[in-house]
Protein backbone atom coordinates (compact mmCIF):
# COMPACT_ATOMS: atom_id res chain seq x y z
CA UNK A 1 0.00 0.00 0.00
CA UNK A 2 1.52 3.25 -1.11
CA UNK A 3 0.78 6.84 -2.06
CA UNK A 4 1.45 7.28 -5.82
CA UNK A 5 1.50 11.09 -5.63
CA UNK A 6 1.57 13.74 -2.92
CA UNK A 7 -2.00 14.80 -3.67
CA UNK A 8 -3.20 11.25 -4.32
CA UNK A 9 -5.07 8.71 -2.27
CA UNK A 10 -3.44 5.65 -0.76
CA UNK A 11 -3.48 2.71 -3.15
CA UNK A 12 -2.89 -1.01 -3.25
CA UNK A 13 -0.33 -1.40 -6.03
CA UNK A 14 0.73 -4.65 -7.72
CA UNK A 15 4.45 -5.50 -7.95
CA UNK A 16 4.39 -4.31 -11.59
CA UNK A 17 3.18 -0.87 -10.50
CA UNK A 18 -0.46 -0.97 -11.57
CA UNK A 19 -3.03 0.30 -9.09
CA UNK A 20 -5.34 -2.53 -8.04
CA UNK A 21 -7.43 -0.64 -5.49
CA UNK A 22 -7.67 2.83 -3.99
CA UNK A 23 -8.29 3.79 -0.36
CA UNK A 24 -10.86 6.57 -0.02
CA UNK A 25 -11.01 8.36 3.32
CA UNK A 26 -14.41 9.60 4.42
CA UNK A 27 -14.73 12.02 7.31
CA UNK A 28 -18.06 11.99 9.10
CA UNK A 29 -19.52 15.24 10.44
CA UNK A 30 -19.87 15.57 14.20
CA UNK A 31 -22.66 13.39 15.48
CA UNK A 32 -22.53 10.86 12.63
CA UNK A 33 -19.48 8.91 13.72
CA UNK A 34 -17.65 8.38 16.96
CA UNK A 35 -17.57 11.46 19.11
CA UNK A 36 -14.49 13.23 20.38
CA UNK A 37 -16.11 13.85 23.77
CA UNK A 38 -16.95 10.15 24.19
CA UNK A 39 -13.39 9.17 23.27
CA UNK A 40 -11.89 11.62 25.75
CA UNK A 41 -14.24 10.53 28.54
CA UNK A 42 -13.51 6.86 27.80
CA UNK A 43 -9.75 7.49 27.77
CA UNK A 44 -9.69 6.23 24.19
CA UNK A 45 -7.32 7.30 21.43
CA UNK A 46 -8.57 10.20 19.36
CA UNK A 47 -6.76 9.01 16.24
CA UNK A 48 -8.97 8.19 13.25
CA UNK A 49 -12.23 9.12 14.95
CA UNK A 50 -15.11 9.82 12.56
CA UNK A 51 -13.24 8.25 9.64
CA UNK A 52 -14.01 5.40 7.27
CA UNK A 53 -11.41 3.92 4.93
CA UNK A 54 -13.18 2.48 1.90
CA UNK A 55 -11.16 0.31 -0.47
CA UNK A 56 -12.51 0.42 -4.03
CA UNK A 57 -11.36 -1.56 -7.06
CA UNK A 58 -10.54 -0.04 -10.45
CA UNK A 59 -14.22 -0.01 -11.44
CA UNK A 60 -15.06 2.00 -8.30
CA UNK A 61 -16.84 -0.89 -6.56
CA UNK A 62 -16.34 -1.18 -2.81
CA UNK A 63 -14.24 -4.20 -1.84
CA UNK A 64 -14.33 -3.58 1.94
CA UNK A 65 -14.11 -0.74 4.43
CA UNK A 66 -12.32 -0.20 7.73
CA UNK A 67 -13.54 1.84 10.72
CA UNK A 68 -12.47 2.39 14.31
CA UNK A 69 -13.81 -0.22 16.70
CA UNK A 70 -14.56 1.50 20.01
CA UNK A 71 -15.54 -1.51 22.14
CA UNK A 72 -11.90 -2.17 23.02
CA UNK A 73 -9.46 -0.89 25.64
CA UNK A 74 -6.92 0.24 22.99
CA UNK A 75 -7.16 1.39 19.37
CA UNK A 76 -8.83 -1.28 17.26
CA UNK A 77 -10.23 -1.47 13.75
CA UNK A 78 -13.07 -3.44 12.20
CA UNK A 79 -13.19 -4.61 8.59
CA UNK A 80 -16.58 -4.75 6.87
CA UNK A 81 -17.94 -6.12 3.59
CA UNK A 82 -19.63 -3.54 1.32
CA UNK A 83 -23.05 -4.55 2.74
CA UNK A 84 -21.89 -3.83 6.31
CA UNK A 85 -21.32 -7.46 7.27
CA UNK A 86 -18.39 -7.65 9.74
CA UNK A 87 -15.40 -9.56 8.39
CA UNK A 88 -12.80 -9.08 11.14
CA UNK A 89 -11.72 -6.96 14.08
CA UNK A 90 -8.06 -6.15 14.73
CA UNK A 91 -7.54 -5.56 18.48
CA UNK A 92 -4.21 -3.83 19.19
CA UNK A 93 -4.19 -4.36 22.96
CA UNK A 94 -4.19 -8.15 22.67
CA UNK A 95 -2.77 -8.25 19.12
CA UNK A 96 -5.51 -10.64 18.05
CA UNK A 97 -7.86 -10.75 15.10
CA UNK A 98 -11.43 -11.85 15.53
CA UNK A 99 -13.51 -13.08 12.63
CA UNK A 100 -16.97 -11.75 11.74
CA UNK A 101 -18.52 -13.78 14.57
CA UNK A 102 -16.03 -12.35 17.13
CA UNK A 103 -14.14 -15.63 17.52
CA UNK A 104 -10.37 -15.15 17.97
CA UNK A 105 -8.80 -16.69 14.85
CA UNK A 106 -5.40 -15.01 14.38
CA UNK A 107 -2.62 -12.99 15.98
CA UNK A 108 -0.81 -10.05 14.44
CA UNK A 109 1.93 -7.51 14.96
CA UNK A 110 3.37 -4.84 12.71
CA UNK A 111 4.84 -7.39 10.31
CA UNK A 112 2.95 -10.69 10.44
CA UNK A 113 -0.61 -12.05 10.48
CA UNK A 114 -0.72 -15.63 11.80
CA UNK A 115 -3.65 -17.98 12.36
CA UNK A 116 -3.94 -19.51 15.82
CA UNK A 117 -2.47 -22.81 14.55
CA UNK A 118 0.72 -21.02 13.40
CA UNK A 119 -0.15 -20.71 9.70
CA UNK A 120 1.26 -17.46 8.30
CA UNK A 121 -1.43 -15.64 6.31
CA UNK A 122 0.48 -12.49 5.41
CA UNK A 123 3.58 -10.45 6.06
CA UNK A 124 3.90 -6.68 6.00
CA UNK A 125 6.96 -4.49 5.80
CA UNK A 126 7.04 -0.75 6.44
CA UNK A 127 9.52 1.51 4.72
CA UNK A 128 9.82 5.26 4.24
CA UNK A 129 8.36 6.61 1.03
CA UNK A 130 9.44 9.96 -0.41
CA UNK A 131 6.74 11.43 -2.65
CA UNK A 132 7.50 14.89 -3.98
CA UNK A 133 7.58 17.11 -0.86
CA UNK A 134 6.09 14.45 1.47
CA UNK A 135 7.44 11.64 3.58
CA UNK A 136 5.02 8.79 4.11
CA UNK A 137 5.08 5.13 5.10
CA UNK A 138 4.70 2.45 2.47
CA UNK A 139 3.38 -0.90 3.67
CA UNK A 140 4.05 -3.92 1.48
CA UNK A 141 1.87 -7.01 1.69
CA UNK A 142 3.11 -10.52 1.05
CA UNK A 143 0.23 -12.97 1.09
CA UNK A 144 1.01 -16.39 2.53
CA UNK A 145 -1.32 -19.32 3.00
CA UNK A 146 -5.04 -19.38 2.29
CA UNK A 147 -6.95 -18.39 5.46
CA UNK A 148 -9.03 -21.09 7.12
CA UNK A 149 -11.26 -18.80 9.20
CA UNK A 150 -10.80 -15.23 8.00
CA UNK A 151 -12.35 -13.77 4.89
CA UNK A 152 -9.59 -12.98 2.36
CA UNK A 153 -10.58 -9.29 2.43
CA UNK A 154 -9.64 -9.20 6.11
CA UNK A 155 -6.15 -10.38 5.10
CA UNK A 156 -5.93 -7.73 2.36
CA UNK A 157 -6.92 -5.12 4.98
CA UNK A 158 -3.87 -6.06 7.09
CA UNK A 159 -1.46 -3.36 5.76
CA UNK A 160 -4.17 -0.69 6.03
CA UNK A 161 -4.83 -1.63 9.66
CA UNK A 162 -1.07 -1.65 10.36
CA UNK A 163 -0.82 1.82 8.85
CA UNK A 164 -3.68 3.09 10.99
CA UNK A 165 -2.13 1.63 14.14
CA UNK A 166 1.57 2.31 13.61
CA UNK A 167 2.16 5.06 11.02
CA UNK A 168 2.14 8.02 13.37
CA UNK A 169 2.22 11.56 11.97
CA UNK A 170 2.24 10.36 8.37
CA UNK A 171 2.24 11.75 5.81
CA UNK A 172 4.33 14.77 6.73
CA UNK A 173 6.37 17.36 4.88
CA UNK A 174 10.01 16.58 4.21
CA UNK A 175 12.56 18.24 6.42
CA UNK A 176 16.20 19.09 5.76
CA UNK A 177 17.14 16.00 7.77
CA UNK A 178 15.18 13.86 5.28
CA UNK A 179 17.23 15.30 2.43
CA UNK A 180 20.64 14.69 4.06
CA UNK A 181 22.65 11.70 2.75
Amino acid sequence: MTRPSAHGDLAYVAPGGEVEATVLVQHFPAGEGEGLVAAVLDGDSRAHLNERYTVVDQSGACVFYVERYRAASAPAFAVFAPDGQPLATYLSDELIVRDGTSAPVANFNDHELVERDGTVLARCARMPLFVQWLVDDEWTLGVGNEPKALDRRAVVAFPLVCRLLWSKNMPRERTKADLAP
